[in-house]
C-alpha cells in the first residue's frame, strides 16, 4: 500500500476538493448501514419474541400436520431471507468502511504530525478494528436462536 502524504498540505486543492465531497458521503453510508442492520435485527427479533409469546399463549387445539410444517417453513424462510438482508448490508457497510479508510489515509489522518508533533489525528488501530466486528454475528446468531425457538414453540403447542 503506498504511503499516504505527510499532511493534507500536501494534497493538489483538487484532492482536497474531492476529499470534502467523498468524505462526508462514506461516513454517511457507514453510518447508515450499520443503522439499518440494527433496527432490521431488533424489529425482526421483536417479532420472533411476540410469536412464541403468542403461540404459547394460544392453543388452537389439534392443528394438522401440513399447517405444522407450514408454519415452520414460513418462519424459516422469513428468517432466511433477515439474515440475507443484514449479510447484504453488513457488505456494503464494509465496503463503505474500507473506503472510508482509505480517504482518511490519503489525506493523512494516520499520519504522525499531522495535528501536531508526535500525534495522529486518529488512533492506528482505527484502520483495522472494523475487521473485528461482531456485531453482525451477534445478530445472526440472536435471528437463529429466536427463530429456533419459534419452531421449537410451533412443535410443542401447534
Amino acid at each position: 500500500m503506498p504511503d499516504p502524504p505527510n499532511t493534507n498540505k500536501e494534497l493538489p486543492k483538487e484532492q482536497l476538493e474531492v476529499f470534502r465531497v467523498l468524505y462526508p458521503l462514506f461516513k454517511n453510508e457507514v453510518l447508515r448501514r450499520r443503522e439499518y442492520m440494527s433496527r432490521l435485527s431488533a424489529f425482526y427479533n421483536t417479532v420472533l419474541v411476540l410469536l412464541i409469546m403468542t403461540i404459547a399463549v394460544i392453543s388452537p387445539g389439534h392443528p394438522d400436520l401440513a399447517m405444522r410444517w407450514l408454519a415452520i417453513l414460513g418462519v424459516g424462510i422469513l428468517s432466511g431471507f433477515v439474515a440475507y438482508l443484514i449479510l447484504q448490508q453488513a457488505t456494503r457497510h464494509r465496503m463503505a468502511k474500507q473506503q472510508l479508510i482509505e480517504l482518511e489515509r490519503g489525506i493523512g489522518l494516520y499520519q504522525e504530525g499531522w495535528i501536531s508533533s508526535g500525534k495522529t489525528a486518529y488512533p492506528q488501530h482505527w484502520q483495522t478494528d472494523w475487521l473485528s466486528d461482531r456485531s453482525v454475528a451477534t445478530y445472526l446468531t440472536i435471528l437463529a436462536v429466536l427463530s429456533g425457538l419459534v419452531i421449537c414453540a410451533i412443535l410443542i403447542r401447534l
